[in-house]
């Protein structure tokens, strides 16, 4: 394992610093999980994590009949898995304060288009690699030419409850 000084907390607040895209996990409306890529809107991960979505659309239903929601990240720095649940929230003021450029590519009628959704994290599972692949390699090597049967060191993961 990796001797990462950091609390559980802190190691998921620096991964989601990380990562702006995210798949966002709703609850179908026959029970089934659906998936999509979406943005983050707050680069800063404190418990919520705001999205924009289409009015009244796909995700918005979802949430409205069932608020449980996973919010997942990764990269070759790590992984995070979010869970929790999720308001639709239309305050026009917030998505206007939640805009970017970027959006104009996803909502081409501009903000009218959007709502926000507020995901409140209950709790949050993260994998964090803490260095580069190559740093990794020796500990891949020794598992997988040896008798040393220890699992590879990756890092550090957890579970966080929020």
């Amino acid at each position: 394992m990796s001797d990462d000084a950091r609390k559980s907390e802190q190691i998921v607040t620096d991964l989601m610093k990380k990562f702006r895209i995210c798949m966002a996990t709703t609850v179908g409306v026959e029970g089934q999980l659906l998936s999509r890529p979406m943005a983050r809107q707050n680069s800063e991960f404190d418990g919520t994590i705001r999205l924009l979505a289409p009015r009244n659309y796909g995700i918005v239903p979802e949430i409205e009949a069932d608020p449980r929601v996973n919010v997942s990240v990764q990269s070759s720095e790590g992984f995070v898995s979010v869970a929790g649940n999720a308001v639709v929230d239309d305050e026009r003021e917030i998505v206007a304060s939640n805009w970017s450029y970027a959006d104009d590519a996803w909502f081409p009628g501009g903000q009218e288009q959007a709502t926000s959704i507020l995901v409140r994290a209950n709790s949050a599972e993260y994998w964090d690699a803490g260095g580069s692949t190559v740093a990794h390699i020796p500990s891949f090597t020794r598992s997988a030419i040896s008798l040393d049967h220890r699992t590879p060191d990756v890092g550090s993961s957890g579970t966080v409850e929020l």
